[in-house]
């Protein structure tokens, strides 16, 4: 199992916990060029709640590649997007093309990179298998505990899963 962008590591324990082998990608190197330079092996699952929301929708594409590479044949992510119905779309400084970057609170400065429906379909068809893609308001799931100085009111996820071909 692969947890890109652990975070503080409460995924990675629990599926540790549950007697999975783990590796675990730290999110600064989730956000480097190369997130999973050096990393050979191939996984049936990666997980990534908060490692795809952040870069501008090109970044977002590479790291879904990268992803995707390291899926073994029909292997499964299970990832969560930024949606362009999230309160924060439009907001903050422009990076690009539906990217933006808040200027206050706790994610002052960072880039989130936003997805319609048909966009992100767009850009994971490629390279994936949608399973299932569901839009949610977040403000509660996420809560305060990652959003400290400032928590979130009318964000906005797709919860995505989706499969590696079977064949490469």
């Amino acid at each position: 199992m692969l947890d890109f962008a652990a975070g503080r590591g409460r995924n990675t324990r629990a599926l540790r916990d549950a007697g999975l082998r783990v590796v675990s990608v730290a999110d600064g190197v989730a956000e480097s060029a190369t997130p999973l330079g050096g990393i050979t092996d191939r996984f049936a699952a990666a997980l990534s709640t908060h490692g795809l929301l952040h870069g501008t929708q090109s970044i977002v594409s590479d790291k879904v590649i990268s992803i995707a590479q390291h899926l073994e044949p029909g292997g499964l992510l299970f990832a969560t997007f930024a949606s362009a119905r999230d309160a924060r779309f439009g907001k903050g400084e422009r990076v690009g093309a539906w990217t933006f970057a808040p200027t206050e609170g706790d994610e002052r400065g960072i880039a989130h990179a936003y997805f319609g429906r048909g966009r992100l379909r767009a850009m994971l068809a490629p390279h994936v298998t949608i399973e299932s893609m569901e839009e949610r308001c977040v403000d509660d799931v996420v809560g305060a505990w990652a959003h400290p100085e400032s928590p979130l009111r009318g964000a906005v996820h797709w919860f995505v899963i989706a499969s590696a071909p079977a064949s490469r």
